[in-house]
């Protein structure tokens, strides 16, 4: 699903950050309204966090977590995110395939800030 791998890295900085919240409501979301609120919940989170972030010594923004530096991606785009919400409001197991996604072990070429 390369067309929601903002909001699935996003999700997976959560799950990184062991806030397991947002996944889980919307990969359990029995309708499209409880995803609609999370995403929202979750994109308002996230900006707060990525604006206080720390910028490294090669421009990546990233939190540190019982020891571990932790990489902060880039904001879902609107696009992006009005494509999700139109997806699942016709399929609610997007939300689903996209929690899992973020749930599994990212990707090797997966890095932080974009």
């Amino acid at each position: 699903m390369p067309e929601y791998e903002g909001i699935v890295k996003m999700l997976r900085f959560f799950v990184q950050t062991k806030n397991l919240g947002y996944v889980d409501r919307i990969g359990n979301a029995l309708n499209p309204g409880p995803v609609e609120v999370t995403l929202h919940e979750a994109l308002r989170a996230f900006r707060s966090i990525r604006e206080n972030a720390t910028v490294g010594e090669d421009g990546r923004r990233y939190v540190e977590k019982d020891g571990e530096k932790i990489p902060v991606p880039g904001i879902p785009s609107e696009d992006e995110v009005r494509a999700f919400l139109d997806a699942v409001r016709s399929d609610i197991g997007v939300a689903k395939r996209v929690a899992t996604l973020a749930l599994a072990y990212p990707s090797r070429k997966e890095g932080g800030d974009e």
